[in-house]
């Protein structure tokens, strides 16, 4: 099948922010983002939260700024953010857990999302806090209360960096509406010998409430990266995720990526994916959330490969 994909390295979209100094140091901000299919120009998804997604029967009707939509309090004590956001314990993982420089959603979010923790990505009715560097560590906390709307969220991250060393640690627990909870956490790290990278990582989920959506697994993965010339970046990366019911198989996929710097916002992307699936279907490609039909791209107990080019331009 051939297609024209939007989102396959990293995901389109625009929106606005704005900052107000108030004095002493301390600054007001707002952020809004909403996703951008580039090539139709339609927005959508709905606003899925923590465990509370469209398997667990939470209603995610579409909403226009579903990635995020918060405002926040930043000075020397660090930042605070009130409303939609990204969560503390997953996004602070994207740097020392990824290996591919076109991107974090083929990879990283395919693997995570067949555990089911692409989901765990935003939070609405969230507060989130980050602190500032505090000498080689710094750290983040959040509370999704859910309201009774949506699926209660609370984790952190702690991130130790240093030189050449960083390392990432997370935790998140979820619950849905039912009250039944998820547990997850995860560790990753990454040397940067200069042109060359090394990441590595592994996961946990206990989902011992049976919560719809996640799976009970394990992760592991090793990545590099390898900057070429000033404008060539060449990296490879292997997934294996082992589920910790049934039959107990495991998945494997290997990422292989190049990424050709045309300027400082403009580059040019070749992703290829080649997955072997067993009882966890893993995308060899971010499919734009397009997974059946038509464009399926996974596909139990099967290999299957995939191979993007494209064009990404940031502004």
């Amino acid at each position: 099948m051939v297609k024209l994909n939007s989102d396959t390295g990293s995901s389109s979209r625009f929106g606005v922010r704005g900052t107000e100094a108030l004095g002493g140091g301390l600054s007001a901000v707002f952020n809004l983002e909403a996703p951008i299919d580039l090539k139709n120009g339609t927005v959508s998804g709905g606003a899925s939260s923590g465990a509370c997604n469209a398997a667990a029967g939470c209603a995610t009707a579409p909403a226009f700024w579903r990635r995020n939509a918060f405002v926040a309090l930043t000075g020397s004590f660090g930042q605070v953010t009130l409303g939609r956001n990204y969560t503390a314990a997953i996004i602070k993982q994207a740097d020392t857990l990824s290996a591919t420089p076109s991107g974090i959603n083929t990879g990283f979010v395919s693997v995570l999302m067949s555990q089911g923790l692409s989901n765990d990505f935003w939070n609405s009715n969230q507060i989130r806090y980050d602190s500032p560097q505090l000498g080689t560590i710094d750290f983040a906390v959040h509370i999704a209360p859910g309201e009774d709307v949506s699926g209660k969220s609370y984790g952190g991250n702690v991130r130790f960096r240093q030189g050449a060393v960083a390392v990432s640690l997370s935790a998140q627990k979820d619950e849905d509406l039912a009250g039944k909870s998820v547990t997850w956490a995860m560790l990753s790290g990454a040397y940067d010998f200069g042109r060359f990278k090394l990441h590595a990582g592994v996961d946990t989920v206990d989902n011992g409430d049976g919560v719809l959506g996640f799976v009970d697994s394990d992760l592991w993965t090793v990545g590099a990266s390898f900057k070429a010339t000033d404008l060539l970046t060449l990296a490879a990366q292997y997934w294996t995720v082992k589920e910790k019911v049934g039959a107990s198989t495991s998945s494997k996929v290997l990422i292989l990526n190049a990424d050709y710097r045309l300027s400082k916002r403009t580059a040019l992307y070749a992703l290829f994916g080649s997955s072997d699936s067993k009882d966890l279907a893993i995308a060899p490609l971010w499919g734009n959330q397009n997974f059946a039909g038509t464009g399926n791209v996974r596909v139990v107990n099967d290999r299957n490969n995939g191979l993007a080019v494209g064009i990404r331009h940031s502004f």
